[in-house]
This record gives structure tokens, C-alpha cells and sequence, in this order.
């Protein structure tokens, strides 16, 4: 905790550490396992949806990217989102782009 104190992280993370630590030093199984999942049935045609704009939702709005393993079983040595996929950029770059595309378009 000293550590991540002199690095002056927040509180907050500091706490997410703290508490992800304990729960991993537990040994409690926190994986979801497939059968406990059931299949989405239907999804609406987004085209069909009837909703109106509302760029001021952006503010509020938490952007999730799940981009799958380390990329060790292709027998990579890094995250697979570190890889150079176009003109230079690797998809971490790619992604933080689009963030910044969206946030310049709609003032967020």
C-alpha cells in the first residue's frame, strides 16, 4: 500500500487492489462457469429501434472493450492488443483513437 501511496494512485485504486488481492489470496473461485449462462433468445434489429440521439448520454457512458486472451497460446510473448495491426498503430492505439474520435464529434 506504501508503494501505491508514493506512486500517488487514488484511494479508489488503491481499495480495488486491496480488495482483488484478498479475494485472489482466498482462493475462492470467482470464474462463471459456461453452463450457468444461457443464450440470448432474440435481439431487436438495431435499424428497427426507435430511439431518439442523445450525444449528452456520452458523459456518462463507460466504454468496455473485451479483446480476449494474452495471445500465449499463438505463442505470443504480450497481449495480443499490443500488436501493430495498421499503419503503425496496435489495437490499444486503435482503440483509444475511436474514444477520442467520439469525444472530439460530440464535445463529450
Amino acid at each position: 500500500q506504501a508503494k501505491m501511496e508514493k506512486e500517488e494512485l487514488s484511494a479508489a485504486a488503491i481499495a480495488a487492489f486491496k480488495y482483488n488481492l484478498g479475494v485472489l489470496a482466498s482462493g475462492a473461485n470467482v470464474m462463471l462457469p459456461e453452463t450457468l449462462l444461457d443464450p440470448v433468445d432474440t435481439l431487436q434489429d438495431f435499424e428497427k429501434l426507435n430511439v431518439k440521439p442523445n450525444s449528452s448520454l456520452l458523459k456518462s457512458t463507460v466504454i468496455l472493450k473485451l479483446n480476449g486472451g494474452l495471445g500465449t497460446g499463438m505463442g505470443l510473448d504480450k497481449a495480443k492488443s499490443l500488436l501493430t495491426v495498421t499503419e503503425g498503430n496496435s489495437f490499444l492505439d486503435l482503440i483509444a483513437k475511436q474514444v477520442g474520435s467520439m469525444n472530439k464529434q460530440f464535445k463529450t
